[in-house]
């Protein structure tokens, strides 16, 4: 089987050495002469078909890759920009707004790749915004608080004498 496969494989080889002989023979000069014709059109090579037995060379027309590629690389280019933009405008104002240098802030946004986020974290650290007020607990008024403790001495959960010491300091507190 081995010997079989070998056989198989230079039969294989033999049959492609004829057949690339056989065309290089028969095409000889003139496809190279299509070849030779990318010289005309800037180095790219062009499709060589048969023709009445002659190799005629062609390149495919319009041009359009080229200028889809540009339009596409002036649109990232142009995005890229506007980026940089607003995370300088960005940066510069959160600076301003926090009493630091705005040029330092650009420099930073602009040198770092993690400029802008520096910027909000030292104007964050530098002026923190104010803790939201705290709303203040209903106060109780004197009468609603002297009323409770009543509450709690009729109910016997304080004596007498915590009930009176409780009402004198409610009253005192006036």
């Amino acid at each position: 089987m081995f010997s079989l496969g070998r056989a198989a494989s230079v039969v294989g080889a033999t049959v492609s050495a004829l057949v690339m002989s056989t065309m290089s023979s028969a095409v000889g000069q003139s496809l190279q002469d299509c070849f030779d014709k990318a010289e005309t059109h800037d180095g790219e090579p062009p499709t060589c078909t048969e023709v009445n037995g002659k190799w005629v060379a062609s390149w495919p027309g319009g041009g359009g890759g080229a200028g889809g590629f540009a339009f596409l690389f002036i649109l990232v280019a142009l995005i890229g920009i506007g980026i940089v933009v607003w995370k300088v405008s960005t940066a510069r104002r959160l600076a301003s707004e926090s009493g630091m240098d705005p040029g330092l802030a650009t420099q930073m946004t602009l040198l770092t790749d993690a400029g802008l986020e520096a910027t909000y974290l030292a104007a964050n650290l530098r002026n923190p915004a104010p803790a939201p007020a705290a709303t203040p607990a209903e106060q109780a008024t004197t009468a609603k608080r002297l009323a409770e403790l009543k509450g709690l001495l009729d109910e016997g959960l304080i004596s007498q004498a915590e009930h009176d010491a409780q009402r004198r300091a409610i009253i005192d507190a006036v």
